[in-house]
């Protein structure tokens, strides 16, 4: 919990990746999430690790003949092992860039299940920590969010305030942490400022292109 005592959801561990088309299995998926162990809690570290690979469906975000993977743990990292590299030169530290690796290694693990040769066409590695968190996205501890549960003894605050014109929206708000929750709170923003009758006219003025409903793939 942070020192209000609210409690935090934990951090993450990121793997970015640009790697040589010939190094992937021409049936690989866009997505998968392995779980090494349902005998400990999902967020026991390291346990749930998410892979994606945005280009099999969208070719223009790699370069020809690549692809770009992004292994990340699910909320699952703790901060207090990385506190003792706050305000360290994380560039240049042995002690930090090892840990890096030693934490990095089940996301690799994750990845080899369904791309045994990916170090083989490795052109570009990045790794993020919870100390990326904090820096680059201005996150407490670089935690996911708010670990708010349903029915408890607090409850995420609403999009509207008690001040006039004055409104909120993000993953400090309803209806949580996650893309979806934060697209949601943003909908229930616009909701609370426009009447049912003027949303109705602004989607009048909205002309969505003939494809808009067509599947990404379709129209590769």
């Amino acid at each position: 919990a942070d020192g209000a005592g609210l409690p935090l959801c934990k951090s993450f561990m990121h793997l970015h990746l640009g790697v040589r088309a010939d190094a992937m299995p021409p049936d690989l998926p866009p997505q998968w999430t392995v779980v090494n162990s349902w005998d400990v809690p999902i967020d026991a570290p390291g346990n749930v690790i998410v892979v994606s690979v945005p280009s099999i469906l969208d070719p223009s975000l790699a370069p020809e003949g690549h692809h770009v993977i992004h292994a990340y743990t699910a909320g699952n990292e703790p901060y207090h092992i990385w506190e003792r590299f706050e305000g360290v030169d994380t560039n240049k530290d042995a002690a930090y860039l090892a840990l890096k690796e030693e934490r990095a290694a089940p996301m690799w693990e994750a990845i080899r299940r369904r791309v045994p040769r990916v170090e083989e066409g490795v052109v570009v590695r990045q790794i993020g920590t919870p100390l990326t968190h904090a820096r680059f996205l201005r996150r407490h501890r670089g935690n996911y969010g708010l670990a708010l549960a349903a029915g408890g003894g607090f409850e995420f605050p609403k999009v509207t305030t008690p001040l006039p014109g004055l409104f909120r929206c993000g993953d400090s708000t309803t209806a949580g942490i996650g893309v979806p929750a934060v697209a949601s709170s943003g909908a229930q923003c616009a909701n609370a400022l426009l009447s049912v009758w003027e949303q109705l006219k602004m989607n009048d003025k909205i002309k969505m292109p003939s494809s808009a409903g067509e599947p990404l793939l379709q129209r590769r």
